[in-house]
């Protein structure tokens, strides 16, 4: 409601354009606008939004601000509105806050946003390849609910059963949507796909549903390249395609290479600057990034050789 006292977090880039849209229309808002994406930037939100007597908290921009938004509004205990600038990863709905602090990166466990508002207009004005990550992470979804579902068979994990089909079936949807980035109705399953998988992560507790072998690969990648990391969802998808290879899904690897090729997504690790040997190394330091989860690389816990091998196998599968 406009009456109430709201509390706007915004970045310098596409929220501040944003703001000179809606600010007229909110009169009630007080605007804040967040540095980056650290952890002092959300604990420093949430010391300004303190004393404010606000009814609600709204992040408005990317992933970054969304997730400083989401600390710090669990921090002084209010409800917060998530208005995604880009459609970048599955993070604008989902109960983890993903900060940068003194040690790397740390997820916080936080309450989901009680309403999304994803504006496809919006949307259409960040660079393509937000849409792009988006749609590589949300199909990363499919080779994650399998690798749950291993661990299930395996070690006898529970798998929540609501939450892994809201996730695949996420997956599914952009997997098989004909559509382009272009499109509307594509980018309207797309949003709905990574909002849906937020809501399975809520419903899990965890990030299981959207983090298996593909995470870990993307993950490794971060860690060992920093400053040559690409985007998360190319890096995820890549990872998804192939795991789901190594899984012996060799069909549905291609296909998934398929569709990540149609949308100009990466499936070999030279289209995003590594040479064969660092994707190797990334596969095999995956498993060291999520300590405590089982995935279809820690199952078969492969050498570098053994690793190198099913790439060149991955490479014939997937043709050119």
């Amino acid at each position: 409601s406009q009456s109430g006292r709201l509390a706007i977090a915004v970045s310098g880039g596409s929220g501040a354009r944003l703001r000179e849209r809606l600010a007229p229309s909110l009169p009630g808002a007080t605007w804040y606008e967040v540095g980056g994406g650290t952890l002092d930037d959300a604990v420093r939100l949430a010391g300004d939004i303190q004393g404010g007597r606000y009814d609600a908290v709204v992040g408005l921009g990317g992933g970054k601000i969304i997730d400083c938004a989401k600390f710090a509004s669990a921090r002084v205990g209010l409800p917060l509105v998530a208005v995604a600038t880009n459609l970048a990863h599955d993070g604008l709905c989902s109960p983890v806050a993903t900060l940068d602090n003194d040690a790397g990166r740390g997820s916080y466990g936080v309450p989901n946003p009680i309403a999304v508002v994803i504006d496809l207009n919006v949307i259409r004005e960040a660079p393509v390849r937000f849409v792009r990550s988006g749609i590589g992470d949300v199909i990363s979804n499919i080779s994650a609910v399998a690798d749950w579902e291993l661990s299930h068979r395996v070690n006898g994990e529970k798998i929540d059963g609501l939450a892994a089909a809201m996730a695949r079936q996420a997956g599914e949807a952009v997997l098989r949507h004909p559509g382009g980035v272009g499109d509307d109705g594509f980018l309207q399953v797309l949003a709905e796909a990574l909002v849906l998988t937020g809501i399975a992560m809520s419903v899990s507790g965890d990030s299981r549903p959207s983090s298996g072998a593909c995470h870990e690969i993307n993950h490794a990648f971060d860690l060992l390249y920093p400053k040559r990391a690409a985007a998360h969802g190319e890096q995820c998808g890549l990872g998804a395609a192939f795991a789901m290879y190594l899984r012996g899904a060799h069909e549905e690897s291609a296909a998934t290479a398929e569709v990540l090729r149609r949308h100009g997504l990466p499936v070999l690790p030279e289209e995003i600057g590594f040479t064969v040997d660092e994707f190797v190394r990334a596969v095999e330091f995956a498993p060291e990034t999520r300590p405590g989860r089982f995935t279809i690389l820690e199952h078969l816990d492969l050498k570098t050789d053994q690793i190198k091998d099913v790439y060149a196998d991955y490479v014939k599968a997937i043709g050119s």
